[in-house]
């Protein structure tokens, strides 16, 4: 299957008014993001969420419903192009990152993410259709 330009696949899961967050370095910057990350060319970008979730979180997930598909657009943190495509999703269990991992999940207040510029604009409005539902 023909995936776009450097495809990329996040999971954004509220819990108790909370959103996770992934904070960790992209390239040379330090931001804070959705769980996710690339999708390996054989699978879905549903396959993708469920595989990166498991493996940065140690969640199984279940997508509840796709949230924002913006097309590709340019990393404000690596001015490199991407296409990221976000999913609501609910897990049960708390999110541990395994050994190896190089993030840091937190839950935190939606307002806080919101109004950070550690947080790239695909992401914010992914954030407000999650909070919208």
């Amino acid at each position: 299957m023909a995936h776009p330009q450097n495809y990329r696949a996040y999971g954004v899961l509220l819990r108790g008014g909370k959103v996770l967050i992934s904070a960790e370095w992209i390239g040379s910057v330090f931001a804070w993001k959705f769980p996710g990350g690339g999708v390996w060319p054989e699978e879905s970008a549903e396959e993708a969420v469920h595989r990166e979730l498991m493996e940065e979180a140690s969640l199984d997930v279940t997508i509840v419903r796709e949230l924002h598909d913006p097309g590709t657009k340019v990393s404000p943190w690596t001015r490199a192009p991407y296409t990221p495509i976000y999913f609501l999703i609910a897990a049960e269990g708390e999110p541990v990152v395994p050994a190896g991992e190089k993030v840091e999940l937190s839950f935190m207040d939606p307002e806080q993410v919101l109004a950070s510029g550690l947080v790239a604009d695909p992401e914010k409005t992914a954030l407000r259709r999650a909070l919208e539902a």
